[in-house]
């Protein structure tokens, strides 16, 4: 509940809408970081990360719904700078705008440092808006998973229904589907009766 309730705040102070989130989810008695290992990685594919998010009850259009979350922030030099060098046997990777490729070197040195940081949204990564998904359609996308979302047909036509560029997909409008995806995942796998507790610290077990 406080890591849904946080995101709602965020999401509100920077442009979004607020949405309703239901409370009470009690917290696990288990905390290590191989439970981490499903999480969707910046290198994967669509369909890897359609499978991750299967297992956990979401579908297609949560996927790129809750990357789009990756209009706020930002990411490391190590999880991208492979795609700006020998990602092909002719260098860069092919998706990226060639325009964009040198700022993108400058800001990640080959062999330089990789914890760098890097916005996920370029010009916008303070605001909860529409530039992510407009950058993934100018192909720049920083994160390779990200910019999958953009050639693959499947979640292509998602991204653009968000951007308003198919005719009579009324109704998918960015802010309210990601309230809705936001309460949908936090829905997963809830602890009932005496499994789990309410933590009184809440990095720590009771």
């Amino acid at each position: 509940m406080r890591v849904y309730f946080i995101g709602v705040i965020f999401a509100w102070q920077s442009g979004g809408l607020s949405y309703q989130v239901p409370t009470g989810r009690r917290d696990g008695r288990v905390s290590q970081a191989s439970d981490v290992n499903n999480l969707p990685a910046p290198f994967d594919s669509v369909d890897v990360q359609k499978q991750k998010f299967t297992a956990k009850g979401l579908n297609t259009q949560d996927l790129v719904t809750l990357l789009g979350a990756h209009t706020i922030g930002t990411t490391a030099c190590q999880f991208f700078s492979n795609r700006l060098y020998n990602f092909t046997a002719n260098g860069p990777d092919p998706s990226i705008d060639p325009s964009f490729i040198s700022q993108l070197q400058s800001l990640c040195p080959q062999n330089g440092d990789g914890s760098k940081r890097v916005a996920l949204d370029t010009g916008s990564q303070t605001a909860f808006d529409l530039s992510y998904y407009n950058n993934l359609r100018r192909g720049r996308g920083i994160l390779q998973s990200d910019q999958a979302l953009w050639n693959d047909a499947s979640t292509q036509k998602i991204v653009q229904g968000y951007l308003g560029l198919i005719r009579g997909l009324l109704g998918l409008k960015f802010n309210v589907e990601f309230g809705k995806s936001m309460v949908k995942m936090g829905n997963i796998e809830l602890k009932t009766g005496t499994d789990g507790e309410i933590r009184k610290i809440c990095s720590a077990i009771n």
